[in-house]
């Protein structure tokens, strides 16, 4: 019984963890990118890179803009107003 309440006492702990921004960031670099809740897909990731020439650093310079900008939306969202940015680039 005791063995019980440690390992949900410890899957509790790291569900709530997942949730902050660190947890996702480690979540990402595990790999668990699409599991976790407000975390940019794949699909998104990939086209932002390619619109920034799969240049990396631009893809983090448009990101981190965004989290500039608006510091309380998800990841996901931030990616989404990037895109959003380079259709916007693509109609000028």
């Amino acid at each position: 019984m005791t063995f019980l309440m440690l390992l949900l006492s410890l899957a509790v702990t790291i569900a709530i963890f997942a949730t902050t921004s660190a947890g996702r960031e480690i979540a990402k670099r595990i790999g668990f990118r699409n599991h976790v809740l407000g975390a940019a897909t794949s699909e998104d990731v990939a086209y932002l890179l390619s619109a920034c020439d799969g240049d990396r650093a631009a893809l983090k310079e448009r990101i981190e803009a965004e989290r500039l900008r608006y510091p309380d939306l998800t990841e996901a969202e931030h990616y989404r107003r990037a895109i959003r940015k380079v259709f916007a680039e693509r109609e000028s």
